[in-house]
């Protein structure tokens, strides 16, 4: 697990690692926009000895915009909400895969024709909902975390209260939400390794974390809330 120095302090030793993932991610929205609102749909698609045209406008213009808050959320967690330490595997592991996903998303929203409809209006709502579910939750945390008094101890309120993970639960529901707007099914595939991902690994190995960390207090907490769907898982 990343190094944590106290729960609730900010690690500055991991200040670079953060600038560095920041930076590379912001290369990935840039590379995105080209695609979907410069003429990079028209190079890339040279490169491979095809002829690419901007499809939707509109499916663009979101996209992009989509991406952009995304990038934004990452910011505010990597230098306001996450205090624990950052390897740099952890931050050249995410960075690839980031911009992996921007340039796929994007290049099969900038070639798509059809019109934006109600699924990708769907997709939208979806990506808001899961934005706001993983920042709103780290936010709450984050300010109970302030308190000395709260110093070792688990938080269990807000959103999670239903989820053990409500992070992880928003990243699933925003990035399809990512692939309505993209409107290409092909894409689905990318909110379903997340789930498998996170299923099989991230959450099994830091509910690991938590249980060595707040002992009776996470037993406690994990007997009445469900990992990552309310109510059902």
């Amino acid at each position: 697990m990343p190094r944590h120095p106290q729960p609730g302090i900010y690690d500055y030793r991991a200040l670079a690692q953060r600038i560095v993932l920041a930076i590379l991610v912001a290369i990935s929205v840039a590379l995105a926009d080209w695609i979907l609102l410069g003429s990079g749909l028209q190079i890339i698609g040279a490169w491979f000895g095809r002829t690419w045209h901007h499809g939707n406008t509109l499916r663009c213009i979101t996209l992009a915009a989509a991406l952009t808050i995304y990038f934004l959320r990452l910011l505010l967690t990597q230098f306001v909400f996450l205090k624990r330490g950052m390897r740099w595997s952890e931050a050249l592991a995410i960075a690839p895969w980031l911009l992996f996903l921007y340039l796929w998303l994007s290049i099969e929203a900038a070639r798509n024709p059809a019109p934006f409809v109600a699924t990708a209006w769907a997709g939208v709502a979806l990506f808001l909902i899961g934005s706001w579910m993983n920042t709103w939750a780290e936010h709450q945390r984050n300010l109970w975390k302030q308190r000395p008094e709260n110093r070792n101890h688990l938080y269990t309120g807000g959103l999670f209260r239903y989820t053990r993970h409500p992070n992880y639960l928003g990243d699933v529901l925003s990035f399809s939400g990512l692939c309505f707007i993209t409107g290409r099914w092909i894409t689905a595939i990318i909110p379903a390794l997340m789930l498998i991902g996170f299923v099989f690994a991230n959450i099994p190995i830091l509910d690991r974390h938590l249980q060595e960390h707040y002992g009776d207090e996470f037993a406690r907490y994990a007997v009445r809330t469900r990992k990552l769907i309310p109510f059902i898982y």
